[in-house]
């Protein structure tokens, strides 16, 4: 089965189908603890410590022959796999904003993840027998970048555009353990798993100070 859409594998498996179609849902949190060492009338620099989960499921929706093994009619669109993923880290960083009018505020984020966990489920469900592989990974890097525009309608009321990136992989010696029936025992193949995730959001805030 082709790597889903946020996460990529590398190992020795032979592709036999291409999904043309994903279907995902994705949740994810940052927590923080913060300390502003900088701060003037217009601006504060401040560092942080904290912990981030992403957890998210893909489904693989039809598929395109390409080798001589089944699959769809075309149009067909079954559910043909998943895979379903989690991470956790703690991230350190550094955070900054300023008032570049009355009204209108640029902050930013940055943090660095120096270590990671992933735990991973690939299902292949266009077999006789369902399968899935468990995937397991730790010991990597991440990055997450974040950076708002706000502009205050009132006081204590802004709204914002933002946009944000995400990166997150595991070392080289990473496994992928087939355990469902019919291939326990099989030997563990070496990966190294990743996601990346960017794109912008809109945002509303209230400041009860």
């Amino acid at each position: 089965m082709a790597p889903r859409a946020g996460s990529s594998a590398t190992s020795t498996s032979t592709t036999a189908t291409i999904p043309p179609s994903f279907a995902n849902a994705a949740e994810f949190f940052n927590t923080l603890l913060g300390y502003d060492f900088l701060r003037g009338a217009t601006y504060k620099v401040g560092g942080f410590t904290g912990w981030s989960y992403y957890g998210e499921s893909s489904d693989s929706i039809g598929c395109v022959k390409i080798v001589n093994l089944p699959c769809l009619a075309p149009g067909d669109n079954t559910n043909v796999g998943s895979q379903d993923t989690q991470w956790n880290a703690p991230r350190i960083g550094l955070s900054a904003e300023t008032m570049l009018t009355e009204r209108w505020r640029l902050s930013t984020d940055v943090a660095y993840l120096p270590w990671t966990d992933f735990k991973g489920r690939d299902y292949h469900l266009l077999r006789n027998e369902t399968m899935f592989d468990e995937q397991r990974g730790n010991g990597g890097r991440g990055v997450q970048v974040e950076g708002v525009l706000s502009y205050f309608i009132t006081r204590n009321f802004s709204v914002g555009v933002g946009g944000r990136y995400w990166a997150m992989w595991t070392n080289k010696r990473s496994n992928s353990l087939c355990s469902s029936y019919g291939c326990v025992g099989d030997p563990t193949v070496l990966a190294k798993y990743s996601m990346e995730r960017w794109g912008t959001f809109f945002q509303a805030s209230y400041n009860f100070n």
